[in-house]
């Protein structure tokens, strides 16, 4: 944890490798950043694709060598 007297907190957070800003917020909260929870990382919406997916993978299979534009050309017909 970095110094909690201001003047060695703003030499000591570069020495840390972050922004004095940031080692005061730490410094508030009073814990480290791996000591935090980490935010959700679930999806909100239907994965757009999954009516074509399997057509796509196949499609691929077949021909390798096919661009991403040519790819997402067929994704935006189906």
């Amino acid at each position: 944890m970095l110094v909690k007297t201001p003047g060695n907190q703003e030499t000591a957070a570069p020495k840390a490798g972050m922004d004095a800003e940031i080692a005061r917020k730490y410094g508030r909260l009073g814990k480290l950043p791996s000591e935090l929870p980490t935010a959700p990382r679930w999806r909100n919406r239907p994965a757009p694709f999954i009516e074509v997916w399997g057509e796509s993978c196949a499609l691929l299979e077949i021909n390798t060598g096919l661009e991403a534009k040519t790819v997402f050309q067929f994704l935006r017909r189906r």
